[in-house]
């Protein structure tokens, strides 16, 4: 990863880590659980998939990239500015669905921390070509591992916009 991307994801991934984190901040655990309606996540539910999402990517753009057989592509960029639009509807896959394994918010913000100081760990000290490896990420199709990190950077901030909406439609300030 080159000096000028390094930079540029590392302040990416520090402000939508504390965009995500306020998007939960005041909530009670009572309020985290309820939904606006029976087909949508709750406060909670959101949390736990987010936490889960970057779990998963992280592993997959460490440890399960292979190098690029495909055309090279730098669609970052793209996947920064499409990422909070909240007009298109995707379906999580089965993996990181929310399946109750994450308590409370507490422990949510906690795991999340810790997954997201591993993240900017790794870009700090990241010295390879992540534009030369890829990886099939379930919803993007074939990415590079700087896409995927790309996905990764910018995951938190879609569900902090959509706990945003949760919030308002549960009238929670």
């Amino acid at each position: 990863m080159n000096p000028e991307d390094r930079t540029e994801f590392l302040a990416i991934l520090n402000q939508t880590r504390d965009d995500f984190l306020s998007s939960i901040a005041g909530v009670s655990d009572e309020q985290s659980r309820q939904k606006p309606d029976p087909d949508r996540w709750s406060i909670l539910e959101c949390a736990e998939h987010v936490v889960a999402a970057e779990r998963i990517m992280f592993i997959m753009v460490t440890e399960r990239c292979t190098p690029r057989t495909t055309p090279p592509t730098t669609r970052e960029h793209e996947f920064f500015a499409r990422a909070t639009d909240r007009s298109w509807k995707a379906v999580a896959p089965e993996r990181v669905r929310p399946t109750g394994r994450i308590a409370n918010l507490d422990e949510a913000a906690d795991k999340f921390r810790e997954h997201r100081t591993r993240s900017i760990e790794f870009v700090n000290g990241c010295e390879k070509d992540l534009r030369a490896l890829e990886i099939h990420h379930p919803l993007a199709g074939m990415v590079t591992a700087q896409e995927c990190l790309a996905i990764l950077a910018m995951h938190p901030a879609r569900h902090a916009a959509q706990i945003r909406e949760v919030r308002q439609s549960l009238g929670i300030a």
